[in-house]
């Protein structure tokens, strides 16, 4: 594996989750799709308790010897989701409400990773726009 500068930021994360949010705004546009089609079983994409999870688990490998140190942190980059198949029948108000939800996660995390590159290009020119 090659040297990678942002491995230590929130960019491989918030690459996570616009692939999280990206399969989830597809399995609900596939949920509406099918909302009449008899025996269809919905998918439901889980992503921000796989994320909690390795963040509550993300404890420093190394100890701090002055509280001014960084916190050296695991790689989150792991980070996946899960698809589950419901039992229950699509209700269309609620993948109404959810893909609505799941598009402003997406724009947040989009406008996110893309300030992030902002940072790094302005460091790279040497100045501001």
């Amino acid at each position: 594996m090659g040297f990678n500068p942002l491995a230590k930021t929130s960019a491989p994360v918030l690459r996570q989750a616009l692939t999280a949010y990206s399969a989830r705004h597809t399995a609900i546009a596939e949920n509406i799709a099918n909302v009449e089609t008899k025996g269809f079983r919905p998918l439901k994409i889980h992503f921000e308790d796989a994320l909690q999870r390795a963040m509550e688990s993300n404890k420093p490998k190394t100890i701090k010897t002055n509280p001014k140190h960084m916190n050296l942190s695991n790689d989150m980059a792991s980070v996946g989701f899960r698809v589950q198949e419901m039992d229950k029948r699509v209700n269309i108000e609620q993948e109404m409400a959810e893909i609505a939800q799941n598009q402003i996660r997406f724009d947040f995390a989009a406008s996110a990773l893309k300030g992030g590159y902002d940072y790094i290009k302005t460091a790279i020119r040497g100045r501001i726009a």
